[in-house]
């Protein structure tokens, strides 16, 4: 019996050390895998450095590659892609052991590289908010607002410009050279029937010091020189007396009205721009007649239609590129407050300005949004 009791005490050794075996071949035997959460989509500006890591499963002894464009420029486990140029980049890791191998694309947008210069927006439902991509409650000072505003366009997210006046200026590392056709592009989130659009200004370093203080000149668009066109227009915002408020305004024209509190979509406590210390501010510039309207009679589906060329955030056919989300413009439309053409052979800074003083019921103020700015002539 002992004999017998021996015998079987041996086999479930063996059994379980049989066992393991499998499961270590198994386990050895696994493919390399890529992990899911690997992020494959980055935005970078000219000189920019991003070092690419991805987590694998199952690398045990697993050689690694990196290619750029196919070529491969690279051996070790982690990658650091240097931004030389603009353009879009395909970059591919790839994971080889003895069981199989794993890859993984990298598309990395390189932009040029821009500074922002003056953040000043209107009022509006998307200032001082974080959940839509306003502010985070910390931007208190002109220079944090401008720096806010830089980070959210190197990573190709939207700033808002509020409601009308509000504007951004930006400037590349370069001057913008006034080449055949098109010259610049302004990125933004236009799409067919919801059209927010912002007049372009720019402006050349005359005096050489690197600020946007010279000559503003207007890139002509469809509506310049139209009767309902104003130039010249202004509108002073004035800082609520409380929170949950909408923020009064009146114009030069003799009109008043709000910016809109819109506690169910933008419950942050104000649409005052938190940076602007004064108790009211005026913003002034052109203002196309506006072009919204209720399409179904009851307030539930609003449309704002593109104008025909010469704007930002417009989803013109004649001007906007699908594909890039952007408004092409030329310099050669530049004009004088006169309303002259200009002669321009190149610009150093761009202006965008909400171009429009209109409330789309339950959708809010208009509000021209933008992306980004690169050099089309590079």
């Amino acid at each position: 019996m002992k004999r017998v009791l021996e015998i079987l005490f041996l086999s479930v050794i063996v059994a379980i050390s049989l066992s393991c075996n499998i499961d270590e071949e198994i386990t050895t035997a696994l493919p390399p895998r890529i992990l899911a959460d690997t992020k494959t989509s980055y935005r970078l500006k000219v000189g920019d450095e991003l070092r690419l890591a991805p987590n694998v499963e199952n690398d045990d002894e697993a050689s690694f590659s990196w290619s750029v464009e196919g070529r491969e420029v690279s051996t070790e486990r982690a990658y650091i892609f240097v931004a030389e140029s603009v353009g879009r980049v395909c970059v591919t890791f790839c994971v080889t052991t003895t069981s199989g191998e794993a890859k993984q694309d990298y598309t990395i947008d390189v932009i040029d590289s821009f500074k922002v210069y003056d953040y000043t927006p209107a009022p509006g439902q998307f200032i001082n908010e974080l959940k839509t991509g306003g502010f985070d409650g910390t931007e208190s000072t002109a220079e944090s607002a401008i720096a806010y505003a830089e980070r959210r366009l190197t990573d190709g997210n939207w700033v808002s410009l509020g409601g009308f006046g509000g504007y951004i200026i930006m400037g590349l590392d370069h001057s913008i050279a006034n080449g055949e056709g098109a010259d610049f592009a302004i990125m933004c989130n236009a799409f067919d029937g919801s059209s927010e659009p912002g007049v372009v200004w720019v402006m050349q370093d005359e005096n050489g010091d690197g600020e946007p203080n010279d000559i503003w000149y207007e890139l002509a668009g469809s509506e310049t020189g139209k009767v309902e066109t104003l130039q010249n227009y202004e509108v002073t915002y004035s800082r609520p007396s409380g929170v949950a408020m909408s923020v009064e305004w009146v114009d030069n024209q003799g009109n008043s009205g709000v910016i809109p509190y819109m506690k169910e979509f933008h419950s942050q406590e104000c649409y005052y721009p938190l940076w602007v210390t004064e108790d009211s501010y005026t913003l002034a510039g052109t203002l196309l007649k506006a072009r919204n309207y209720d399409s179904m009679g009851n307030g539930a589906m609003w449309v704002n239609p593109h104008y025909d060329w010469g704007y930002v955030d417009n989803a013109s056919p004649e001007d906007y590129v699908t594909a890039e989300r952007a408004n092409h413009l030329d310099i050669a439309n530049a004009v004088d407050s006169q309303g002259s053409a200009v002669e321009l052979e190149y610009v150093d800074f761009v202006k965008v300005q909400c171009a429009v003083n209109a409330k789309s019921g339950w959708l809010g103020e208009l509000s021209t949004e933008v992306c980004g700015i690169y050099d089309l002539n590079n």
